[in-house]
């Protein structure tokens, strides 16, 4: 079994995602032995994943579930912009492989670019080697620009988001890894018919939706490094550390 993120958000918009019902902040989280939840915040996780693997899901599963399925119903034959290789970012690269889409990665390493393309990213861009990576972006979907956005840079990173995405195309704002300074342009949101979605995780409905698919596809999520328990210091300092790919988990 696996919890779910919000506690009243079963399914359709987020109007019943109240602010101080999510696990971990305001309310407890589950770095505890054990816990104690309400029988509609608790869904079946795929039966051929460890419990560490489950875990994975709640989070950064559902967000890139939520925000490319349920939000952006990707298609077979789109394209996905995939910003950075962290948990959200690899679940968003196996659903969309999963679907039949195209996803593109960038990262500022090589070494985590290359480890992506193994997991079925179908092109790569090192925005610190090329920091006009939305012009790349474009260039690799021959100048259309790309259908989906995984956005997790912020407002540093926002206006090349717009320039990557096609008109009429989708940009999911999940984070804002480059900070929280920076300016965006509104008329590039109009001028070319954008739709942003601000994307806080997702409702039970996704959850359930998306464990069907990993099911189905005997998926496995991508696991960076796991710590045990007693070392979530060490398993924050990882995160921390920028080096990563996939999810850092803890193991009782």
């Amino acid at each position: 079994m696996a919890p779910t993120f919000w506690r009243d958000w079963i399914a359709g918009d987020s109007s019943a995602a109240l602010v101080g019902s999510t696990l971990g902040g305001p309310l407890d989280g589950v770095l505890v032995e054990h816990v104690a939840l309400e029988e509609r915040r608790i869904v079946q996780a795929p039966t051929h994943l460890t419990d560490v693997e489950a875990a994975t899901l709640t989070c950064a599963g559902v967000t890139a579930w939520h925000s490319l399925i349920t939000v952006g119903a990707l298609a077979a034959g789109e394209t996905v912009l995939i910003q950075g290789t962290g948990g959200v970012a690899m679940f968003a690269l196996q659903f969309t492989a999963l679907l039949g889409a195209t996803p593109i990665v960038i990262s500022g390493s090589d070494a985590k670019l290359e480890r992506a393309k193994a997991l079925g990213a179908v092109a790569t861009v090192n925005y610190a080697q090329t920091p006009e990576w939305d012009c790349k972006v474009r260039d690799l979907t021959d100048g259309r620009g790309v259908d989906h956005v995984l956005e997790v840079g912020g407002p540093s990173a926002f206006s090349r988001s717009l320039n990557a995405a096609r008109v009429g195309g989708r940009i999911y704002v999940i984070g804002y890894l480059g900070g929280k300074a920076g300016e965006i342009n509104p008329l590039e949101i109009f001028r070319r018919r954008l739709r942003a979605h601000g994307v806080s995780v997702g409702s039970r409905d996704s959850f359930e939706s998306m464990n069907r698919a990993i099911t189905s596809a005997r998926l496995r999520p991508v696991l960076d490094h796991v710590f045990s328990w007693t070392k979530a210091a060490e398993a924050i300092e990882r995160l921390e550390s920028g080096t990563r790919v996939g999810k850092v988990a803890l193991q009782f």
